[in-house]
């Protein structure tokens, strides 16, 4: 049987916000430390790094989403629901245990998932854009470390997270259309990495097997070896859909563990920068 909880610091982070705005900006520190405190600190961030981008950064655009953060509305039913739906997709039998911690961020601040003896914390910044399909994703994750034996962070190489970030987006799309939900699709023709798929894939492959941050990070959030932001996603995307294509379904795919990833993400781009018929460079 799954154990899904789900916790939040909104409310304590409107405490802190609602007393630190009557408050000068040099004591705002001491209120986050005694009224907020977030407990986890995000990948690739330093001790107290979060607490002074929400200060002196993020700041002033919290008025814009406060109601958002007052009356967030996804709850338990909701994000159980979330995992059966995905559990079904992925034909995961095995139960999951994981505990959804809502917290608000920087509006930079990415989710992140940290394990420890097979429990899953998913830590989800509610500021964030079409939460729910973000939300979907990361709960993806979940369920597919959970049956496949892969790290769900840093620790992982960036092969395994570009499979990951695959499977995610196509098994989201899935819950999506299944549910009916209006949600910001996943699109990829709004994004600059698009352009040159072959580009990115032929100089995307001899870093697969990095596993540090500073790797992780240019593949996704930061620029690539290509110039790009989401190469990885990308990457993954079209990796994953070429299994498909190839006739391997989602659940099939689910099941492929840890220690074989790396070799069918090689496969792969190979057998994809081979191939003609991808989209050639726009000007």
């Amino acid at each position: 049987m799954d154990d899904v909880k789900c916790k939040q610091m909104l409310d304590r982070f409107l405490t802190f916000y609602d007393q630190a705005s009557q408050t000068p900006l040099h004591k705002r520190y001491e209120l986050w430390t005694d009224q907020y405190a977030f407990p986890y600190t995000p990948p690739g961030y330093q001790q107290g790094q979060l607490a002074k981008e929400m200060i002196e950064y993020a700041w002033n655009r919290y008025e814009q989403v406060y109601d958002k953060i007052q009356y967030f509305d996804i709850g338990p039913l909701e994000v159980n629901g979330y995992v059966e739906s995905i559990k079904q997709i992925l034909h995961c039998t095995s139960p999951v245990r994981m505990t959804v911690m809502f917290f608000v961020g920087t509006f930079e601040t990415d989710p992140f998932i940290m394990e420890k003896n097979q429990h899953y914390t998913l830590c989800f910044p509610v500021e964030l854009t079409s939460s729910r399909t973000r939300l979907i994703q990361e709960l993806t994750r979940v369920v597919h470390c959970s049956q496949s034996g892969l790290a769900p962070s840093h620790t992982r190489t960036l092969g395994q997270l570009i499979f990951q970030e695959g499977m995610a987006a196509h098994t989201t799309e899935e819950v999506l259309e299944e549910s009916g939900m209006i949600d910001f699709p996943l699109c990829w023709e709004q994004e600059k990495c698009s352009r040159e798929p072959n580009r990115v894939m032929m100089n995307i492959q001899p870093h697969l097997h990095r596993t540090d941050y500073e790797a992780l990070y240019s593949f996704t959030k930061g620029t690539g070896a290509s110039g790009f932001e989401k190469e990885a996603n990308y990457t993954g995307y079209l990796i994953v859909e070429h299994l498909l294509e190839q006739g391997r379904p989602l659940y099939d795919l689910a099941r492929i563990q840890n220690t074989e990833v790396d070799a069918i993400v090689e496969r792969s781009l190979f057998s994809l920068m081979n191939q003609a018929y991808l989209t050639q460079p726009q000007e």
